[in-house]
């Protein structure tokens, strides 16, 4: 009986998935974490394409660096056969140049690293940044 006990246990742990709704502190993290994962891979990308020196450019610029300065959980619904949340929220991020402010929807879920965040195609969901200067 003690064999069963464990596969049971396991088994139930990965198919609830996220069963409470997620904070706004942990949305924020799941985005940031998203925002940074970007970031690594466009960097990736400059050095592959433009070498070491694309990648010394973008940090000597700074328009690597990010800050989210505030995040605004509107509103979250359970997806429908997916262990996950569909939430709305309006973020505000520092950039180099400026300010990026807007209202975005994604899909908050459990993934290898925690919470994580999918933002949605365009088309799928309302999505307005815009820059302030």
């Amino acid at each position: 009986m003690k064999v069963m006990i464990v596969p049971l246990i396991v088994m139930s742990a990965v198919a609830g998935g996220l069963s409470k709704e997620p904070n706004e502190a942990q949305m924020r993290g799941a985005f940031e974490q998203a925002l940074a994962m970007q970031v690594r891979n466009a960097l990736d990308f400059a050095a592959e394409s433009g070498g070491p020196q694309a990648v010394d450019e973008i940090k000597k610029n700074g328009t690597h660096r990010f800050e989210v300065r505030t995040f605004d959980k509107r509103a979250c619904t359970r997806t429908i056969g997916q262990h996950s949340f569909r939430c709305d929220f309006a973020v505000d991020i520092d950039v180099v140049n400026g300010s990026l402010q807007g209202a975005l929807t994604g899909r908050f879920f459990i993934g290898s690293q925690g919470l994580m965040f999918a933002q949605e195609e365009p088309g799928v969901a309302q999505t307005a940044m815009t820059g302030v200067p």
